[in-house]
């Protein structure tokens, strides 16, 4: 069976790959520690399992709009604003299955063949196999352990060409912890307007700062 240029351009998640192979080792009765899946290491809380009975009992259970139901976006709005201090409204906001499910909309919607994608390394594995998905090509900028894993306004200016459409920060940053400052992140905000390259962060971890 042939299957699209798009498909073999990627490869499995290193991820998965290490959890079938933690999986086998389990198997055969070794004692794994498992740091694998981002995944909490407790049970659903209550207040949610009981949310969600009662939305089935209520018959919550049809086709909503694809941007998501305006009393979640709503809801979306106002915890950005009061966790984040960051202002937007339900119009600008737009739910999806998870974070991976925005990422690749992100790009998707952004990158076209030949345009290349700005992402710091260490990086969230999903990210290059995202970009490559779409027809783009992911370019490295290194950071490193002296300086925390911090990703420097400076080192993603050297890495912009006329072919970069996109940079994307993640912070706290995975796998290393690493932040970005308020005021180095100000200096990547105002060198993406400079060279008209798109900013996408990603910041699942944002709780994780200390």
């Amino acid at each position: 069976m042939q299957l699209t240029d798009r498909i073999n351009r990627i490869q499995i998640s290193p991820t998965a790959a290490v959890i079938a192979e933690a999986d086998k080792l389990k198997a055969k009765g070794v004692d794994i520690a498992d740091f694998g899946p981002g995944e909490p290491d407790f049970p659903t809380p209550d207040h949610i399992k009981r949310a969600a009975i009662r939305a089935i009992e209520e018959n919550k259970s049809k086709y909503t709009p694809a941007g998501g139901i305006m009393p979640l976006r709503e809801a979306i709005c106002a915890w950005h604003k009061r966790e984040l201090r960051s202002s937007f409204e339900p119009k600008e906001c737009v739910v999806s299955v998870g974070g991976k499910h925005s990422i690749f909309n992100v790009v998707g919607v952004l990158v076209e063949k030949g345009d290349e994608v700005i992402i710091p390394s260490p990086y969230w594995v999903s990210f290059p196999d995202i970009v490559k998905y779409a027809g783009g090509t992911p370019v490295f900028v290194e950071t490193h352990p002296q300086d925390g894993f911090t990703v420097r306004a400076s080192d993603i200016e050297k890495a912009i060409t006329p072919k970069t459409k996109l940079l994307i920060v993640n912070s706290p940053n995975n796998p290393t912890g690493g932040v970005v400052p308020p005021e180095e992140y100000e200096r990547i905000l105002a060198v993406s307007k400079k060279h008209n390259v798109w900013l996408m962060g990603d910041e699942c971890y944002s709780h994780f700062t200390y």
